[in-house]
């Protein structure tokens, strides 16, 4: 049997935040299928891991580099239009036809179909699989030039869903929409934004996220030790992920807050640092910056807890489902989490953790007070594992991506 020919396009590749797209893609490849990954813009640097490395992945990324400079696009227009246009005129001009929005006339669809290779007849696939909204209409947009072709389904993960409808409009996503036969947000929160957005609902499935079970098998807790008990929090230094809050939270908490690491960076880096100082908190929180996934895994292994004090930023920006809740989850962690998009989904109150509203120092101090008993610790930490192998493994969530990809979509 032939091996299925699938494209997935997506904005920088490979991002060290995107775990999960990487993920996707070594699982397609795992599965035998012959995946091209077209990147719309340069990753962020990170170092392909051994898996990647094994299946060839750097040599299967085609890089478009839509945001390059305007003039840089504009000089390399005329060129490209003519190999094009050498083929077919009509989609030549229709990929930059100001019919097309300003992603036409610009010259972003002409860099996106350059670096797909030769111009001709339509690149054919046979799946076409957006990951995020944005990549979607890209590729939405190519497939109605006639640049690809195949069926179309697109993955939304958060942002995509909330802060670009909020600032685009729903119009947004009316072409994806319309072509794609599947729209597969990671949360319910996430898919009932679509639906109002105008997603059909028979096109919106969920398909969370999943996370490599195997790789983040729990270590034995070392029984407990004198003095404070240790919290991780993990993710961009941004305004939606909430650690100016958490950082609020660990200075009310007294003798029930924990030693917090913070493993990250980001534009909020200094904010947070000089917070930590005003706050007195010097001597209780370490700011770890990036750590590689080797590295996350020792750390998880070691912490009592992870927290998730994700939030909605002024502009809207959102979560969708943390990844690194579900790799907390995985290796036998407790989560304090917020009220926020997906996470309650996961995280149950009581059972596995604790969540507590947004944006609400003196809730997370309680919680952080209800985490400081070793025993709850434990027996949510035992759950939380439970969650994760049942619901969240890498492997069974690929083989239903796979299912819904090239079968009948199957119900929600």
């Amino acid at each position: 049997m032939k091996a299925p020919r699938i494209l997935v396009v997506t904005g920088g590749f490979p991002v060290r935040s995107e775990t999960f797209i990487r993920d996707h893609v070594t699982g397609l490849l795992d599965a035998g299928a012959e995946v091209t990954v077209l990147a719309l813009h340069d990753g962020d640097g990170s170092a392909w891991d051994e898996d990647e490395l094994r299946l060839g992945l750097s040599d299967r990324v085609r890089r478009a580099r839509i945001d390059a400079p305007l003039r840089h696009r504009l000089f390399r227009m005329p060129a490209r239009f003519l190999a094009h246009a050498s083929y077919a005129l009509g989609p030549a001009w229709r990929l930059v036809t100001p019919k097309q929005g300003w992603r036409g006339p610009s010259g972003i669809l002409l860099e996106a179909a350059s670096a797909l290779g030769a111009a001709g007849a339509p690149h054919q696939f046979d799946r076409i699989h957006a990951e995020f909204g944005p990549s979607g209409v890209v590729a939405a947009k190519l497939r109605r030039a006639g640049c690809i072709a195949g069926p179309l389904s697109c993955a939304f993960y958060g942002y995509d869903a909330t802060r670009a409808i909020m600032q685009s409009g729903p119009g947004l996503y009316r072409e994806l929409f319309e072509d794609a036969d599947l729209v597969l947000p990671n949360s319910e929160f996430l898919a009932q934004k679509l639906r109002q957005a105008g997603a059909p609902t028979s096109k919106v499935i969920v398909h969370r996220l999943g996370v490599r079970t195997d790789r983040f098998a729990p270590a034995e807790r070392p029984a407990p030790r004198p003095g404070p008990w240790r919290a991780t929090a993990i993710g961009r230094f941004v305004p939606k992920k909430g650690f100016t809050t958490l950082l609020h939270a660990l200075a009310r908490a007294g003798e029930a807050a924990p030693e917090l690491t913070l493993i990250g960076d980001g534009p909020m880096s200094d904010e947070l640092r000089a917070l930590t100082t005003s706050l007195g908190l010097e001597r209780s929180v370490r700011f770890a910056g990036w750590l590689g996934r080797q590295d996350v895994l020792a750390h998880l292994a070691a912490t009592d807890a992870l927290i998730a004090p994700s939030e909605t930023a002024e502009d809207g920006d959102i979560e969708g489902m943390p990844v690194v809740v579900m790799e907390a989850m995985a290796s036998g962690i407790p989560i304090i989490g917020t009220d926020h998009s997906g996470i309650p989904e996961i995280v149950r109150d009581g059972i596995n953790g604790v969540i507590v509203p947004e944006r609400d120092p003196a809730g997370l101090a309680q919680a952080m007070l209800r985490l400081s008993d070793p025993g709850f610790r434990r027996a949510c930490g035992a759950q939380s594992r439970s969650i994760a192998v049942s619901e969240l493994d890498h492997a069974m969530l690929m083989r239903r991506l796979i299912g819904l990809l090239f079968r009948q979509p199957v119900a929600s």
